[in-house]
């Protein structure tokens, strides 16, 4: 275990993760992941962050604040990082298989922010998986993992060719698909009782595609009462997806 002050590569590898909690909940959901683990001496967090790493034999090196503040692009890293593998995704039939209540779906979601903050409000709200398709969605990246706060650690995240496809596989599995969609037929309220469920998001603008949204046994609108016409897409999965948990603790 390495202890010598090194500094970061010049160049931002594609897996650096930084700032507190997403390099804590890296390493403690994935330490197999992380490489190499990059603290400040004296910045706040570097003592914990050092101390968690050496406790799960991650190698960890010393640097400074101007090697980090270059590495991150300026970004608020708080003194600590890690660089990572690639992210490993688990199966669509792992997800489906999990038994969870609650699952999400996305349909083109392509900023990696959106995608990050779905993350971290799926997993903190309790599902129990997201599926994501193979082309026109942002991948699951470092920049992603950051936005998710590290959450993305803990939700079990599945890439699909065909997402009509994987809905009616899910469909077979017990599912009821929900599709997001400002034009909906119905409310959360308006819904039966779902014993599984699979919340359907579509993509920044577009929303849902066609295709997609027939696959749905339901679309569901969020009533709005401002001038703005639609919500973000991460906001609009967000409230989707506690409705939906509020719904199954009053029933």
């Amino acid at each position: 275990m390495r202890r010598h002050r090194s500094r970061p590569p010049t160049r931002t590898p594609p897996g650096l993760v930084f700032g507190t909690h997403p390099v804590l909940e890296t390493l403690r959901a994935s330490p197999e992941a992380v490489t190499t683990v990059w603290v400040v001496p004296g910045a706040r967090a570097a003592a914990r962050v050092a101390a968690v790493a050496r406790g799960l034999r991650v190698t960890v090196e010393e640097t400074d604040h101007a090697a980090l503040d270059r590495l991150t692009s300026g970004a608020h890293h708080q003194g600590v990082a890690v660089c990572t593998r690639p992210f490993v995704y688990a199966t669509f039939e792992q997800v489906l298989g999990s038994g969870a209540a609650r699952l999400v779906a996305l349909d083109g979601i392509t900023d990696p922010h959106n995608l990050g903050a779905i993350i971290r409000s799926a997993e903190v709200l309790g599902a129990g998986g997201l599926i994501l398709p193979l082309d026109r969605c942002a991948a699951v990246t470092a920049s992603v993992i950051r936005a998710s706060s590290g959450a993305s650690a803990h939700l079990p995240i599945a890439q699909v060719v065909n997402l009509v496809r994987a809905l009616g596989d899910a469909k077979q599995q017990g599912y009821w698909t929900i599709g997001l969609d400002p034009a909906g037929s119905s409310t959360f309220q308006e819904l039966p009782s779902l014993d599984r469920a699979l919340l359907v998001v579509g993509g920044e603008g577009a929303g849902l595609r066609p295709l997609v949204r027939e696959a749905c046994d339901f679309t569901v609108r969020i009533p709005g009462r401002g001038r703005v016409a639609s919500l973000n897409a991460a906001v609009a999965a967000a409230i989707g997806l506690y409705a939906l948990t509020e719904r199954d603790l009053r029933t």
